[in-house]
């Protein structure tokens, strides 16, 4: 028996209904009902799935009318799949989507079964990963990959529903390839996905990059939605020093937000969906500007680094790290076809690393206008956990300069336009409601005050023998030392560590046990470094000193994991911890002659 177009009508009718249902009338599904028409046209499409089953058994079984209404059914059932995803039913979506693939698993290499056999791996594979089993997810997603790539190999003209649904005259020719490559950037896309889950951040890297050209090869993307994929695969590549693969990835996505509001934009009819793409616009504009800035601060750290290091070759510091993760070298980017004018954005800033406080200048001027125009969207009366994040990355930018200048009055200037922004926001924030930030705050003061402590002391041990320090220059120093400690007992207090006895809280996980235990290394430093001719106040800032570096040593000792690295620091308070005693006693005995 064959069948007729005519035969098939009905079906293709319900068919075509149940999508107008998920395309169209979910749209103005209410609040209260928000799976309203997705369960509509899954009813629908289930009577469709009586329907053709029906049919099949009329059918001879190797017929190429039963080839056509299987693969119809298992597009159907694809459909029903995708919509108990949806829906969260992922049961009942496993169910459907396995059927599905049992009817054509063994027509996979015709053209009317390809692409329904390559979304239903790739539904699947979304299945499993919502469901956590990320390996199952990946099998699934590779053997959609292997069935396209063995499509294109054996170059099939895959058929789209439309195509079963018609005769043989009424095929569109190439609509079907359209949508097999389609499908087949969405099989990449959700593979990048899988990998970043699996830990595997260079396959991860790989496929997302994969599906950001194929998008821009085959016109087939949303401009925001790809500014932002472009913007976050840089945060891959610039934390690997990849910077100019980084900052290619960066003007492209600022490139194709310019094209959103340039041409997309003003097309726009209708004025509240115009005032959305505004907004939006407005939104994402910031979110890339803070990761230029993100950037910019990355170049500025990792140039201090690579200066701190003990490699006399200044060229082999200065040149860009080779591959050694199975991507290509930096200097052999890959890059985008298509986006013309990029080098616009692309000269902005640097892709090399600084040598010199004019390179490290021109990055921070960079780093805070991106910022500063990420503060017109992210204010602290809207978004004030965003705007403290932005107030942070401002503060590092001056730190990471002060670096790089060589005279210390300037570093200190530097330290205090650092330490300004980040007291402002201790003073804005309420610490209940934003403690994670809080915490950060004060131990970066406490940093901050201690760098600036250090300029002051160095200053201090370059006077000349005959030459005193000021009382001014003495008051500044203690004053310093006084600042440091209370913003790092501020730190230390949000854990509920007593400053009497010291004791950390049993439960603290080790990730934030190690800048408590940082902080006791700090405060012991600073006590040691008032300067003082009371001895009274001499002993009582020796006391706290030994205090914090004994417990500095008994926790290290406690937590070995944690201890282990602090081997530096745990030989500096063991030496201290000698030395501590013996000074106290020499005060104490003076105090009592």
């Amino acid at each position: 028996m064959v069948i007729t177009k005519e035969s098939l009508s009905d079906i293709r009718e319900e068919y075509e209904k149940a999508h107008k249902k998920i395309d169209e009338d979910s749209k103005n599904d209410p609040p209260t009902e928000p799976f309203r028409s997705h369960y509509a046209a899954r009813d629908i499409l289930q009577n469709v799935r009586r329907k053709l089953k029906d049919l099949l058994e009329v059918l001879d079984v190797g017929s190429d009318a039963a080839l056509t209404v299987r693969c119809i059914l298992a597009n159907v059932l694809k459909d029903i799949g995708r919509i108990s995803i949806f829906t969260e039913e992922l049961s009942n979506g496993e169910l459907s989507l396995k059927e599905a693939l049992e009817l054509i698993s063994d027509d996979t290499e015709k053209p009317h079964a390809v692409n329904a056999y390559i979304e239903v791996l790739n539904q699947l594979g979304i299945l499993y990963c919502n469901w956590g089993n990320f390996e199952e997810s990946n099998r699934y997603l590779d053997k959609a990959k292997e069935a396209y790539e063995e499509g294109k190999r054996r170059q099939i003209e895959p058929l789209t529903m439309s195509d079963l649904f018609g005769t043989k005259d009424e095929i569109e020719k190439g609509k079907g390839l359209q949508l097999l490559e389609r499908i087949h950037t969405l099989t990449l896309y959700y593979l990048a996905q899988v990998y970043g889950y699996l830990e595997d951040l260079v396959k991860s890297a790989h496929f997302c990059h994969l599906t950001l050209k194929r998008q821009l090869d085959y016109n087939d993307y949303e401009h925001v939605d790809w500014a932002l994929n472009s913007a976050t695969l840089s945060q891959y590549y610039f934390p690997k020093d990849y910077l100019s693969q980084a900052r290619h990835l960066l003007a492209a996505a600022s490139y194709m937000l310019d094209r959103f509001e340039e041409e997309v934009i003003p097309k726009e009819t209708n004025p509240t969906a115009k005032a959305e793409k505004v907004e939006t616009h407005r939104h994402r504009s910031a979110d890339i500007a803070r990761c230029w800035a993100k950037y910019g601060i990355h170049i500025l750290t990792a140039s201090k680094e690579r200066l701190c290091r003990d490699d006399d070759d200044d060229n082999e510091r200065a040149s860009k790290p080779q591959s050694t993760d199975g991507l290509s070298p930096v200097r052999d980017i890959d890059r985008f076809i298509g986006l013309e004018g990029l080098s616009v954005y692309e000269d902005q800033i640097t892709d090399e690393f600084c040598l010199t406080f004019e390179d490290a200048k021109l990055v921070m001027c960079n780093g805070l206008a991106w910022l500063n125009k990420a503060k017109e969207y992210y204010t602290k009366e809207t978004e004030a956990s965003q705007y403290a994040k932005i107030i942070q990355d401002v503060a590092s930018l001056y730190k990471q300069l002060a670096f790089f200048d060589d005279n210390e009055d300037n570093q200190c200037k530097l330290y205090k336009r650092c330490i300004d922004q980040l007291e402002e926001l201790d003073q804005t924030l309420n610490a209940t409601y934003y403690q994670t930030i809080c915490r950060e705050i004060w131990y970066e003061l406490g940093l901050t005050y201690s760098k600036i402590l250090d300029a002051k002391l160095s200053k201090l041990e370059s006077l000349a023998s005959n030459e005193r320090p000021t009382p001014h220059a003495l008051n500044k120093i203690n004053k310093l030392c006084e600042k440091s400690i209370g913003k790092f007992q501020k730190f230390l207090e949000s854990y509920k560590v007593p400053l009497d006895t010291l004791e950390v809280p049993t439960g603290i996980d080790e990730s934030e046990l190690q800048p408590i235990l940082f902080a006791f290394f700090h405060i012991g430093r600073l006590y040691y470094k008032v300067i003082t001719p009371d001895k009274r106040l001499q002993l009582a800032n020796v006391k706290n000193s030994f205090r914090y570096y004994h417990n500095f040593v008994k926790h290290c000792e406690q937590y070995e994991t944690v201890g282990a690295q602090f081997k530096a620091e745990m030989g500096v308070c063991k030496e201290m911890n000698t030395l501590l005693p013996l000074k106290i006693k020499k005060l104490t005995d003076e105090l009592n002659e």
